[in-house]
């Protein structure tokens, strides 16, 4: 008796479902494709428990004829495709014939379509291996779809459902992953009879970012567009403050459809390099279009995975895309002050106190008064020249108190530490004499922030630098300054040759591991190019010969020590490039101004003249945001002189 056996409908069915079907946020992502491809302009779904108990999907598409309407529960019965070439010239969202057969197999379906053009609608239902048969009825032109007790044969399926608000979640995470790309498309969410959602056709993807995400977000997004070498790229990315601790905040598309891929996150990660938190994630929303032959979409059921045909085509245009844009935009963020609200006082409150979206009077008055303040560039206070200088007196003595009460809207946890107790060592300041060969002519970098008076920057608790603007005040982190500064410095030495070194009389010794040792030998080029003469001092220690010049000698055996550390504690191989960016970044760190370290007025003023000359100043190469916008509308709102 053979062992091999045919697996009967119901059977295969539900092994598709078991790929398709996940839980009732699937359903509603193939059903809402299957509308889109019907040419839908509007779009309900109506869910009850979480979608368990009652799914409806109800569109004005094209409909479908009575014939039709039997083949589409059919196993791997599909108008988007009919030959082996159709599959490399996917333009539809859903193609694999596999949604209805297995959404039926394990719910109670009913499908009800009608076309524009036919005088009655038909209606076909399906439950496990049960098929009614097609019988007419009324309906309004397009199709609908219910889906019933799902999972209600396959109990260990029901027994992984979540809670009604989780699952109820997933769908909204769905519906926001077609919506986002579908603008034109107006869409209904009603839950238990409660409406969700309700998004009206918009002519970009920004609306649709604030209905899912929140007006502040959508508002701080910058736009990309580029069309080259058979890619369109459109989208939105958040400056790097804006990044999160997760990568769920990247919305990746294709030709329409959402998906996940490697090389498009590693375009994006390295355009955030040196921008952000290594540990953070940027938020992004980019919808790409290219020729579907040059794509592969048919490598997974869910078609969340796809295939390129040059993925380094791809890699280069997102990356350069995506750092075009932010070495064209200031990058600064923005100060904004939180006092704790006055009870006696009841006109003036917190920003960021009140709810997105929440009516605020008060709150709209002052942001009113803010922006006449700041499209003038004056307060309306300020009458003469002593007025102007009398606030920029009142800034200065109340600095110490005012850093104590503000809190930054982002990067709160960037600040740095305390200033030591000791305040007496100085920095080392001898690169900040001459400026670099980098100009700021160079059209392609963006000014940052204009300072009125740069000389004249004052140093607050041996930390953070203070200077005028046109709109207010810039408060600055030195060391992350000057670290960005060394970092540029090192690179372009480190392109026209070895970094200049400095020879030790007597080479110094540092206990390491093994490991390391055999770090030194596989790395020796790139470190003879930074500056670094090492060599192994029997089976657990090595010898420094030479380090950069740039490093005092008391941080040379830490930098040495910490270098090591960061190239054996690798996971993975790293590019050459990537390997000496994280070395530069490191030593700069190593040889830049600390917190605590006192600073003359003639130092000041070479570290802010530099501020003018570096690519991407906004932030050190670690990502660490370099300065702050304080604007002087938030000023006069801090001191009550708002209103007079």
């Amino acid at each position: 008796m053979p062992i091999i056996h045919v697996l009967s409908d119901l059977l295969v069915n539900k092994i598709a479902a078991g790929e398709v079907i996940e839980r009732p946020a699937s359903v509603v992502k193939e059903l809402v494709e299957n509308s889109l491809d019907a040419g839908s302009t509007r779009i309900e779904i109506a869910i009850e428990n979480g979608g368990a108990k009652f799914i409806r999907i109800t569109d004005d598409g094209n409909g479908m004829e009575p014939d039709d309407l039997a083949l589409c529960v059919r196993p791997h019965a599909t108008s988007k495709i009919r030959n082996e070439e159709d599959l490399f010239a996917i333009q539809t969202m859903g193609f694999r014939g596999e949604a209805l057969p297995s959404i039926g197999a394990v719910s109670q379906l009913r499908i009800v379509s009608r076309r524009k053009d036919a005088q009655a609608a038909h209606e076909i239902s399906m439950a496990g291996e049960r098929l009614e048969p097609i019988r007419a009825t009324a309906g309004p032109p397009g199709t609908t779809v219910e889906v019933r007790q799902l999972f209600f044969n396959v109990p260990a399926r029901q027994k992984f459902l979540r809670t009604p608000q989780t699952e109820v979640s997933h769908i909204t995470e769905q519906l926001a992953r077609i919506a986002l790309v579908h603008p034109t498309i107006e869409f209904r969410l009603v839950h238990n009879g409660r409406l969700v959602h309700h998004l009206r056709p918009a002519d970009s993807m920004r609306p649709r970012v604030a209905d899912f995400f929140g007006r502040e977000m959508a508002d701080t997004l910058l736009e990309i567009s580029r069309d080259e070498r058979g890619l369109g790229l459109f989208g939105y990315v958040a400056p790097p403050a804006q990044s999160r601790t997760t990568a769920k905040w990247q919305y990746l598309f294709l030709n329409g459809r959402f998906i996940r891929d490697r090389i498009i996150t590693a375009a994006v990660r390295e355009a955030y390099r040196g921008l952000m938190d290594p540990n953070r994630h940027p938020v992004v929303f980019l919808s790409l279009t290219i020729d579907p032959a040059n794509v592969d979409v048919n490598v997974h059921p869910t078609k969340m995975e796809v295939r390129w045909r040059d993925g380094n085509v791809l890699y280069s245009q997102i990356l350069s895309a995506i750092r075009d844009r932010f070495l064209n935009t200031d990058l600064t963020p923005t100060l904004i002050a939180s006092l704790p609200r006055n009870t006696s006082d009841d006109s003036t409150s917190s920003i960021g106190s009140t709810p997105s979206g929440a009516a605020d009077t008060t709150t709209n008055e002052n942001a009113s008064s803010q922006q006449a303040v700041m499209s003038n560039n004056i307060s309306p206070v300020a009458t003469n020249d002593n007025d102007a200088e009398f606030r920029r007196q009142q800034v200065r003595q109340s600095m110490a108190e005012f850093f104590k009460r503000a809190q930054p809207i982002v990067h709160k946890e960037y600040h740095s530490a305390p200033p030591s107790a000791s305040s007496s060592n100085q920095p080392n300041m001898t690169t900040l004499g001459q400026p670099s060969g980098y100009t700021s002519s160079q059209s392609s970098i963006p000014m940052p922030t204009k300072l009125v008076a740069p000389e004249t920057a004052i140093q607050v608790h041996g930390c953070y630098l203070v200077s005028e603007t046109a709109e207010g005040l810039l408060i600055i982190d030195q060391h992350a300054l000057h670290e960005r500064i060394l970092f540029q410095e090192l690179s372009e030495q480190f392109s026209r040759g070895p970094l200049e070194s400095q020879r030790f009389l007597l080479a110094e010794t540092i206990d390491v591991s093994p490991e390391q040792i055999g770090v030194i030998e596989s790395h020796e080029e790139t470190l003879h190019r930074l500056g670094l003469e090492l060599s192994a001092f029997g089976p657990n220690a090595i010898a420094i010969h030479a380090a950069p010049s740039l490093l005092k000698p008391e941080r040379t055996r830490e930098f040495v020590r910490d270098l090591l550390d960061r190239l054996a504690d690798r996971q993975a191989p790293a590019s050459t490039e990537m390997v000496i960016n994280d070395l530069l970044s490191m030593m700069a760190c190593k040889a830049a101004v600390k917190a605590g370290d006192s600073l003359s007025q003639p130092e000041i003023a070479a570290l802010m003249a530099k501020r003018d000359r570096v690519e991407r100043s906004t932030n050190c190469p670690h990502g660490r945001p370099t300065s702050l916008n304080l604007s002087l509308a938030e000023l006069e709102r801090q001191f009550k002189r708002t209103g007079f």
